[in-house]
């Protein structure tokens, strides 16, 4: 894109990847989502811009948009989670979490990686951490010093399910306003059909 003269900026957000904060002072989607809403409030009013998410960041960049209607122009989904406005974010995450990981054994789900259940088995993690298994399998087409650098910045990543089952977090006014784009990876290593079709309902 940058090739193309587009402006990219790529954001960590709250407790991820260099971000300086620990997982410990994230207490919130709020805490969690604070960079790139940061970034949004300093972008100009007289432009517009392109938001990009995959997996998770599906539901960051869903809250910007509800934050900033007037300030993008699309929201691109690479094989990410596109909530409806229609009811609360956790609907879509309850689905995804049950077909991509809760109906696998934890080492097929997160291939080494690991769960935590602080509300009891019977609910949705709250938060996961993503083993090396899976971080190759989800970078299979990148260079091994990519897939290596993106070992070294996994982090413990919480769901925030209370947050997104709150009801009216997104409306059709201000989200559901704008263009929304969804990219499916067919070569993807991670998602599989059924939860493609999941993806591709909303």
């Amino acid at each position: 894109m940058g090739i193309s003269c587009h402006q990219v900026t790529a954001l960590d957000l709250g407790a991820c990847g260099v971000h300086p904060k620990r997982i410990e002072e994230i207490a919130s989607m709020s805490d969690y989502v604070k960079p790139l809403m940061d970034f949004m409030a300093s972008l100009s009013d007289e432009e517009k811009f392109a938001l990009v998410g995959h997996s998770y960041g599906g539901l960051c960049i869903s809250l910007a948009m509800q934050s900033f209607p007037r300030k993008i122009s699309v929201a691109v989904f690479v094989s990410a989670y596109l909530p409806h406005f229609k009811e609360p974010p956790v609907v879509f995450i309850q689905e995804v979490v049950n077909e991509n990981y809760l109906k696998r054994t934890p080492m097929e789900a997160v291939m080494g990686g690991k769960f935590t259940f602080d509300q009891g088995d019977g609910n949705l993690p709250n938060s996961v951490v993503l083993g090396s298994d899976y971080i190759a399998k989800m970078y299979q087409p990148c260079a091994i010093e990519d897939i290596e650098l993106a070992k070294m910045l996994v982090r413990p990543h919480p769901f925030f399910i209370e947050d997104m089952a709150k009801e009216s977090l997104l409306t059709e006014e201000k989200y559901g306003s704008i263009k929304r784009d969804f990219v499916l990876c067919e070569d993807d290593q991670v998602v599989g059909e059924r939860i493609s079709e999941v993806y591709d309902r909303t």
